[in-house]
């Protein structure tokens, strides 16, 4: 099996469509509406399922990590560093629990075991960009240790520095309506 046919056949997690329609963008108003169908109607499938299906969507999870009034973003200009959720998701705990755990666990990762918490910041939805039309991102805000150094290939930003990089079409949208250092 090739490397492309396993990875398409790994499980990831989905959602219905249905209520995520009316959610453009990036929201930190987060609706019970979405929220309890996400906790309730969700499902694993495969990726290549997915891609076709107007009727659900694939489910990812993603940080913005905070280091006091500086924020972390990848040589690629990526500021919303996201990630599929498997089916071993459920070993960390049931559905929304489930998920917050993944985002500790994933930060505690990525930063070295710097990392102060995790909450729910919001969600992005974005059927316009042809690069997130097939995803609805749940973002986790975390806190950083403000002695954490940036993981190799990644670099702490100021707000103002923020604004004149050049970034990926998710993270523009998510900097242009996150108030950086609050």
């Amino acid at each position: 099996m090739s490397e492309s046919e396993h990875h398409e056949q790994e499980l990831v997690l989905a959602m219905p469509r249905r209520e995520l329609f009316s959610v453009s963008g990036f929201e930190t108003r987060v609706e019970m509406r979405v929220i309890e169908s996400l906790a309730e109607e969700s499902w694993f499938a495969a990726p290549v399922v997915l891609r076709d299906d107007f009727e659900a969507k694939e489910v990812r999870l993603a940080l913005l990590v905070q280091r006091d009034d500086h924020v972390l973003v990848d040589e690629d200009g990526v500021l919303l560093h996201a990630t599929p959720i498997p089916p071993e998701t459920v070993n960390l705990g049931a559905g929304l629990r489930g998920l917050r755990e993944l985002a500790r666990v994933a930060a505690r990762e990525l930063l070295a075991q710097q990392s102060r918490g995790v909450q729910l910041m919001g969600y992005f939805n974005e059927d316009g960009l042809p690069e997130t039309r097939p995803f609805f991102i749940l973002v986790y805000l975390v806190h950083a240790e403000p002695e954490a150094p940036a993981p190799t290939g990644m670099s702490w930003v100021s707000g103002p520095q923020l604004k004149r990089l050049p970034l990926d079409a998710a993270s523009s949208v998510v900097a242009a309506s996150w108030p950086l250092g609050s």
